[in-house]
């Protein structure tokens, strides 16, 4: 996985960022696959890092408000690409159907499930039930598109999803059911299966349009159904005492975490397919666990850092 990272000569000085992306994306050495792995590497960290950067905004910000600005920004960063890169194709009438299928399930349906959700149960069962969602990548794009699923695939598969249990439950967060928590573990649920069958939409679309322009369609759908959901919050929500900093935090997390990493997301789904790029989420947990003890001080126990590990060695082994 990591060999992406040596197929172009890089500078990690801090100054040479864009140039490190650049010469990942257009050095000739670099296969389309290795440029897939490497630049899903970096979406993985970013949306690690959005985690802590949520939190904060939510602090003071309506979930609903929250999703709202960020959809708008992705959208606007994701369109001002587009005018800029002119990598804009006509859409043919036919592809319309699919597009706001995909659109509705990724960006409207998806986020209002996980956060109604999330609201209804325990952090620990949300975090164990999404982390399913590779497996249903996996099980729906075997279903959809009569794909095979190599058994070493599904071997990794489940080993990172017991390193992500294992991570869950060190973490001393209550893991229970009952009436209220149960209806909200199958609501979850329907979330983790809605990203896999978005992921599975994608792949088809993505033999027409480009990564950047398949998610500024979807992210674009996702902009209005959340502001349209978001009204009622935006209206009954004190601006006075909202914090500045939170509407920064959203903006950022909807230029990075929402827009340009649902490019990369779906530059993976078309050069590695949909099972192997699912498999990338399994790491998220993982860094954002990492990176919520360092700026949240959030406390970090051997079985997680146990858990960490298998789970890395889980996605390796799926990527085989």
């Amino acid at each position: 996985m990591v060999s992406g990272f040596f197929c172009a000569k890089t500078d990690y000085r801090v100054t040479h960022i864009f140039r490190i992306f650049s010469s990942i994306m257009t050095d000739p050495k670099c296969t389309h696959e290795y440029r897939a792995e490497t630049l899903l590497l970096i979406v993985v960290v970013v949306w690690a890092a959005n985690y802590p950067l949520a939190k904060f905004a939510l602090a003071s910000l309506h979930p609903f408000v929250f999703n709202a600005i960020r959809y708008i920004v992705a959208a606007a960063v994701l369109l001002t690409g587009a005018r800029i890169g002119s990598w804009w194709s006509p859409v043919e009438k036919s592809d319309w159907p699919k597009l706001l299928g995909a659109g509705f399930v990724s960006n409207i349906l998806y986020q209002l499930l996980f956060i109604v959700g999330l609201s209804m149960t325990t952090a620990g069962n949300s975090a164990i039930i999404l982390s399913t969602s590779p497996l249903w990548t996996i099980f729906l794009g075997a279903r959809m598109h009569k794909e095979k699923m190599p058994r070493i695939m599904w071997i990794g598969m489940l080993i990172s999803l017991v390193g992500i249990v294992m991570i869950i439950v060190g973490s001393g967060k209550k893991i229970g059911l009952g009436s209220q928590e149960l209806t909200g573990d199958i609501i979850v649920l329907a979330a983790a299966a809605l990203w896999g069958l978005n992921t599975t939409l994608q792949k088809p679309l993505l033999h027409t349009y480009s990564a950047q322009q398949l998610a500024l369609i979807l992210i674009s759908i996702g902009a209005v159904g959340l502001t349209l959901a978001g009204i009622p919050a935006v209206v009954q929500t004190q601006w006075e005492s909202v914090s500045w900093l939170a509407i920064v935090a959203a903006i950022l997390s909807g230029a990075f975490s929402i827009g340009i990493g649902n490019v990369i997301w779906s530059y993976g789904v078309k050069h590695l397919g949909p099972g192997r790029t699912a498999n990338f989420n399994n790491l998220v947990p993982v860094l954002a666990f990492i990176l919520s003890y360092f700026t949240l001080h959030e406390q970090l126990l051997p079985i997680q850092i146990i858990g960490a590990a298998i789970t890395v060695v889980g996605v390796w082994i799926a990527r085989r």
